[in-house]
């Protein structure tokens, strides 16, 4: 593999040193992806396949403000496991891990850490991690993602404008991802194979898809309202709206990387 600059794990360690010294730091992005199910259309590596292929280019674009580290392939995963080849980590061992790498980071010296989910079930255990960072580093660790589906608000104009499959179609192996994979990875996309199916219900309080909210958060069982792994329109999806939404997702989120450098670290005030 070609050296990359914008790779943490491919610094030397002087090159580290001197990464942490330089002012403004990098911000460093932690990516956390599945294994899990895809509906029949799309390979299992889907999560970590999005967040490789837009941290990379992420990486590229920032000219030396973004650290990406390795994807983290495995995350909480149980509720899919009805679906063969899924990969589960159980909720404290994933928090344990996660967090231990984002300390990690932080104990060389950096100030300005993103932990990138790609997958939907590890927002709560990203949000725990960080805190836990934050508590005993003193460093600025947040969470995000470049994956529409796990959360659309970084692209959420461009998603529901130009989205083809209406209320429902994002959601998992949905016209979303498909899309991206389309994109970067159409070797790993059987199109033949993609269909609708919304198997999450509509209600008062609840809604499956964006853009309304939620009042609450049900979780459940993924074989128990996806057929075959699918929540959304995944036949639908083209590239060029992979394309687009790669292009919007890249510049949005270096742009937010400039603007989370920025952010000073505060110094704590004890009242006891």
């Amino acid at each position: 593999m070609t050296k990359q600059s914008w790779r943490y794990d491919h610094l030397t360690w002087p090159e580290m040193k001197a990464a942490i010294a330089r002012d403004p730091q990098p911000v460093v992005a932690i990516p956390i992806g599945a294994v899990e199910d895809h509906g029949p259309h799309m390979s299992i590596s889907t999560d970590n396949d999005i967040l490789e292929g837009v941290l990379a280019e992420c990486g590229r674009r920032a000219e030396g403000d973004l650290l990406v580290l390795p994807v983290i392939p495995f995350g909480l995963d149980e509720h899919h496991m009805d679906f063969p080849g899924t990969i589960a980590i159980d909720i404290q061992t994933t928090l344990a891990y996660l967090s231990q790498v984002a300390i990690s980071v932080a104990r060389h010296g950096f100030k300005h850490i993103f932990i990138v989910n790609g997958h939907g079930s590890n927002a709560s255990i990203c949000d725990l991690a960080a805190r836990e960072c934050v508590l005993k580093t003193g460093s600025i660790c947040a969470t995000t993602t470049v994956n529409a589906a796990v959360s659309p608000a970084l692209v959420a104009d461009v998603l529901d404008a130009e989205r083809q499959g209406g209320w429902g179609s994002v959601g998992h192996a949905c016209e979303y991802e498909t899309a991206m994979m389309l994109y970067l990875h159409p070797e790993r996309v059987e199109m033949e194979k993609a269909y609708r199916d919304i198997g999450q219900l509509k209600l008062k309080y609840f809604n499956w898809d964006y853009p309304e909210p939620s009042a609450y958060s049900w979780q459940d069982w993924w074989s128990a309202f996806s057929k075959e792994g699918i929540c959304g329109d995944a036949g639908v999806a083209t590239r060029e709206f992979g394309e687009r939404m790669f292009e919007v997702t890249v510049e949005r989120f270096v742009e937010m990387v400039r603007e989370f450098q920025r952010i000073p670290v505060a110094t704590r005030v004890d009242h006891h």
